[in-house]
């Protein structure tokens, strides 16, 4: 099936040049910089909200208004407080996503430094999915761990909540996803929906919340976080909250990243300093937006597939990374963990590093592995399926498997929505289950969760019963437990396979009803550049207005009218067939001297190989635009050191107009 025509789509920001000129001038910033703002409607245009954008104050960060309703962070917080004077054993349960496991290592290094004793766990995704899990709630009553907390998750488990209630444990909910009308009756929620709209900590990532209620007690208590401490706790925050796409728009957010990112980079903790390694030792300096290529990943894999059951490391692996200190007794640690996985570990460690962080990264590294692994297998699947399942007049991409990973469907699901440019919905079923899980992804202008909200009440309405329930064992017999969550931009639940034709026929209801405009997702592009302003100084001069994330996209530049030269294929080596990535290079204009800009500038597509093919093979003298960002690519030599380049990350290919 050929791409849609709306994949061409692109988009100039039209910017009154005296709106850019005004606000240069009184920000004393570079035009391009004005011009940035000002089509992201940064600060709504106001110049002291732009200037709370580009410098959000360090208070900020330790400011906890927000975070939840007064009286639940209270409760909160005086739960804490009497957990710590009874010396209580706690239980945390992360969700097994990056920012769920980030979330529960926040709590535990800030719980523990408290003088708690804590044990953590994480869902089996493929096996349990998400939310809180009675087996955990179990296994905490066998523990005598009377206080249950979550991360990332809980908000909307009610049944579960209920449970954990009646075998004597305190649940307290951190969480940032959406809540729902019927909420858990949870010891106390922590989650910013809780406060109304106007609230600065809405955005924050489920990390974000965990950070915050640490803050809290420590308040509460009169303690002071410690530099080393309060560094160790924002770096992993950072990296929670760029790794679950949160608004980057936010100021909170951005001070949060911001000092994040600085502490990281300055870490000396064995753990995050092997994962910085493993996830590209050829990074001198990390940055927002190859933090999210390179570590995200590698937080995110171990949960996507990791089955204990099977002997593959799952999240808890990367908790066991994350909270490691420095010095000898950390590296004792380190090593009663790693006996478990020896045998996964087949790579040569060359990094030069604390040997037992670094067998820890690389065993994360070692899971990514699989992942990818996977997640192509199941592509490959997909192609087949797309002939016999979709339409081009379909609202929603919806695709069918069996017995597919529950843990990497979302990966599909993504690539999914980005081929097609609509909202995109992977189903599986399994051969020993009645019920089957589902991801879902949707394009920025489409709100999911409201969809599947909408869904819901209807499928309620006409039927008297929730769908998305699936029954679970627990010491006090079979439950039926909530099994949807996420947000707008992306959904996974799992209901039982005699509701699908029902479900299916509501949720294309609810996407035909949408208005067209919904559906006309576009490339924003910045401003038109020449091949000699494409150098080092632009770089610099974008790095003004770090941190780039969600929302606040790293720019899309256009360059018109370009010679491209030495096309190859690549993918990973689960690729081989596919081969989707094109690497090429630019040419300098025959009207540019040498001095004024090099003879040729690198550039990558991913995932853009057959469209390349498709726009430039076989023209031979035709000129080309490409949109695309501009940054510096890290990488090893041949010879193993590590070199530097500049890049263009090209995003889309045309044909010039003349």
């Amino acid at each position: 099936m050929r791409l849609p025509q709306n994949r061409k789509r692109w988009h100039y920001c039209n910017i009154d040049q005296e709106k850019i000129n005004k606000l240069s001038s009184e920000l004393n910033l570079d035009p391009l910089l004005a011009k940035i703002l000002l089509a992201r409607n940064t600060g709504n245009g106001k110049k002291e909200e732009i200037l709370k954008f580009i410098c959000p104050p360090d208070t900020m960060i330790t400011d906890t208004y927000g975070v939840s309703s007064p009286e639940n962070l209270l409760k909160a917080t005086e739960r804490l407080q009497r957990a710590i004077a009874l010396e209580e054993k706690v239980m945390v349960q992360g969700d097994p996503d990056a920012d769920g496991t980030t979330g529960a290592a926040v709590l535990i290094i800030g719980l523990k430094a408290l003088g708690l004793d804590v044990y953590y766990d994480f869902p089996i995704r493929p096996v349990e999915g998400h939310g809180i899990q009675t087996r955990i709630i179990d296994q905490s009553k066998k523990l005598k761990a009377n206080l249950l907390i979550t991360s990332d998750c809980g908000s909307n488990d009610v049944v579960v909540t209920n449970y954990a209630n009646s075998v004597g444990i305190d649940v307290i909910i951190t969480d940032h996803h959406k809540i729902s009308k019927n909420l858990p009756d949870a010891y106390a929620i922590i989650n910013p929906f809780l406060v109304p709209d106007d609230n600065p900590a809405k955005f924050l990532a489920g990390a974000g919340v965990s950070f915050k209620l640490i803050l809290a007690i420590f308040e509460r208590l009169g303690r002071t976080i410690s530099k080393d401490l309060m560094d160790h706790l924002l770096a992993i925050t950072a990296l929670g909250t760029i790794s679950d796409r949160m608004s980057f728009i936010s100021p909170m957010n951005r001070i949060i990243v911001k000092k994040g990112i600085e502490a990281l980079n300055n870490t000396h903790k064995e753990g995050l300093r092997a994962l910085k390694m493993i996830s590209g030792s050829y990074i001198k300096k990390y940055k927002a937006r190859n933090i999210s290529r390179t570590i995200s990943p590698r937080l995110n894999a171990p949960g996507r597939i990791g089955n204990r059951h099977e002997n593959i490391p799952d999240s808890r692996i990367v908790v066991d990374l994350l909270i490691l200190g420095t010095g000898k007794k950390n590296a004792k640690k380190a090593n009663k963990v790693l006996k478990k996985f020896d045998y996964v570990i087949e790579k040569d460690l060359r990094i030069k590093q604390e040997p037992h962080a670094q067998k820890e990264a690389l065993l994360v590294d070692d899971v990514n592995e699989k992942r990818k692994y996977i997640t192509v297998a199941i592509e490959n699947e997909i192609d087949r399926l797309i002939k016999e399942q979709v339409k081009d007049t379909d609202k929603i991409t919806i695709i069918k498997g069996h017995n597919w990973n529950p843990g990497v469907i979302g990966i599909d699901t993504d690539r999914l929505r980005d081929r097609f440019l609509r909202p995109a919905m992977i189903l599986t079923e399994y051969t020993n289950s009645p019920y089957i899980r589902a991801s879902i992804r949707s394009i920025p202008t489409i709100n999911m969760y409201k969809i599947m909200e909408c869904v819901i009440n209807k499928f309620e309405a006409k039927h008297n019963r929730s769908i998305f329930k699936v029954e679970v064992e627990t010491m006090l017999g079979k439950r039926m437990v909530n099994a949807f969550g996420g947000h707008a931009q992306a959904c996974g639940f799992t209901f039982h396979k005699n509701d699908i034709s029902e479900l299916l026929r509501i949720i294309r209801l609810e996407m035909d009803s949408l208005p067209e405009d919904k559906f006309k997702y576009s490339y924003e592009i910045i401003d038109e550049t020449k091949y000699q302003d494409i150098n080092h100084n632009l770089i610099n001069k974008l790095d003004t207005l770090m941190p780039y994330g969600q929302v606040f996209e790293y720019p899309l530049f256009i360059i018109k009218n370009c010679t491209l030269s030495k096309a190859r294929s690549f993918g990973n080596k689960y690729q081989k067939n596919r081969t989707p990535h094109v690497e090429f290079l630019v040419l300098r204009p025959e009207n540019i001297s040498i001095k004024s800009a090099p003879a040729h500038i690198d550039a990558v597509g991913f995932g853009l190989w057959e469209q390349y093919c498709e726009v430039v093979s076989n023209n031979t003298g035709t000129k080309y635009d490409l949109i695309f960002t501009v940054d510096i690519d890290h990488h090893k030599s041949k010879k193993g050191t590590s070199k530097s380049r500049l890049r263009l990350n090209v995003m889309d290919i045309r044909r010039a107009e003349c």
